[in-house]
């Protein structure tokens, strides 16, 4: 039986998807970019593509660096912080059962991690990804970007050099973040600002994105008393009516609110997704995604799964 064109593009479409959203940074466009991808192979002369999955890389690359030099400019705009779209499972994680793999994917689908990458140009995250998550070679990955071998060994180090600045020290594997996790929520449930700050780094930092159709802090609030008296404060406004879940969002345990959905009985709907990023066993940053727009499609595969 002959392999089909849909058949090769289907073998490639987890990478393919994990790629462009690690690129992108939102679902919907990571999707989008996989399925321009997917047009431009089928009318492409099937016969003289020598390696498709290589055609394929360099076409989903290409097409997701012009999507985001786009996004980027657009995200000038957009009313307080911007953080990525939260991904209920990575089909590539899914896939993969090399547990050092499993690491490298899961730090590097984290919304943390991708707030990093959001300070890179889009060739830079191109490139950063290509070599440090895809592991491909670095004359293939010249070739994606349309640059020489040395310019693009430069901006490899360039990128690299930035991401290693600004991640932090340490962070927890998944059980004991579950665990840190836990102990985070009922010592903030507490509302003893004191104690509660005991968990923060001194230069703790907590980042709302709720675009402009919901409340968050416009600006990112900064320091460990600030930061714990806002979290409690939000606790206590928030916690009435909504339902706590800790579950897994871009490769690490989050906690997630939900609330009734109102208008679909026994249906609940997105309230808030709270991400804590690790440094020395502290929380050093807080991320939380207040746009619903932004948890529809984490809701859905959430529910289904």
């Amino acid at each position: 039986m002959s392999v089909t064109a849909s058949d090769v593009f289907e073998q490639e479409r987890p990478r393919l998807t994990s790629l462009t959203y690690r690129m992108l940074g939102v679902v919907e466009d990571a999707e989008d970019a996989v399925q321009e991808t997917w047009l431009r192979f089928e009318g492409a002369d099937l016969v003289s593509i020598r390696n498709p999955a290589a055609w394929l890389t360099t076409v989903a690359t290409r097409i997701a660096i012009d999507r985001q030099r786009s996004n980027m400019v657009k995200r000038e705009t957009y009313v307080g912080p911007w953080l990525p779209e939260p991904l209920a499972f990575d089909p590539m994680l899914q896939a993969s059962d090399d547990p050092a793999d499993q690491v490298i994917l899961a730090e590097s689908v984290s919304i943390g991690f991708l707030s990093i990458l959001e300070r890179l140009s889009a060739t830079e995250r191109a490139v950063f990804l290509l070599k440090e998550v895809f592991s491909l070679p670095m004359a293939e990955i010249a070739e994606v970007v349309d640059r020489s071998e040395p310019a693009t060994r430069q901006i490899a180090k360039r990128a690299r050099d930035r991401v290693r600045a600004e991640r932090p020290r340490f962070q927890p594997q998944p059980d004991e973040a579950a665990e840190l996790m836990n102990q985070f929520l009922e010592t903030l449930l507490t509302g003893d600002v004191e104690e509660f700050g005991a968990r923060l780094a001194a230069e703790a930092v907590v980042v709302s994105d709720g675009g402009a159709n919901y409340r968050a802090a416009r600006a990112p609030v900064v320091g460990r008393e600030r930061v714990a008296r806002y979290l409690i404060n939000l606790a206590k406004r928030s916690i009435t009516g909504v339902e706590l879940h800790l579950v897994e969002a871009s490769g690490q345990p989050c906690l997630y609110l939900t609330q009734p959905d109102g208008e679909v009985k026994g249906a609940t709907r997105p309230f808030l997704l709270l991400i804590l990023n690790w440094k020395a066993g502290a929380v050093h940053s807080v991320m939380l995604i207040r746009n619903e727009d932004k948890l529809r499609s984490f809701h859905r595969q959430w529910q289904a799964s």
